[in-house]
């Protein structure tokens, strides 16, 4: 073969390339754009009580923002409903919610490393103190040596 004839086929396999790739990722585009979920009335005020019975009030003490009665719970209820309806997923409007109020949004915190101690400290603190009473019992129940007073 050629150089000419080579160096055009290569420069044909890399626009192909390119042209695929473009192709690829507005097919990508298109597609995300349709994943929205289509939900029916009932399941949007379903779903939308059971998202709000899973999140705190960021300004109610102890309370859901379905049982609030805090402006901004009626605020957070319209975004979930407004989301709902927009076809977000529940867990996109927990996630988004989450990073506008924190974690401390959640009743039940996700799984991280600044969370172990939450999920982890009372499994860990129930070993300890049966490891420390089977010790204790154990030391207990050791014989007393009462040839040490005893004169031979």
């Amino acid at each position: 073969m050629s150089q000419a004839y080579t160096s055009t086929l290569m420069r044909l396999l890399a626009g192909f390339a390119v042209l695929l790739c473009i192709s690829l990722s507005l097919q990508g585009a298109a597609q995300a754009a349709s994943d929205k979920i289509h939900y029916t009335p009932d399941q949007i005020r379903d779903l939308g009580f059971e998202i709000a019975h899973e999140l705190r009030c960021p300004m109610s003490v102890n309370q859901n923002l379905f049982d609030s009665g805090a402006p901004i719970a009626s605020e957070l209820k319209g975004q979930i409903f407004l989301m709902l309806e927009q076809g977000e997923s529940k867990a996109e409007i927990i996630d988004f919610l989450v990073q506008r109020y924190g974690e401390k949004i959640r009743y039940q915190p996700s799984f991280s490393g600044a969370t172990a101690i939450l999920w982890f400290g009372p499994i860990l603190l129930l070993i300890g103190i049966v490891g420390f009473a089977a010790v204790f019992i154990r030391e207990q129940r050791k014989p007393v040596n009462t040839k040490a007073n005893t004169y031979e």
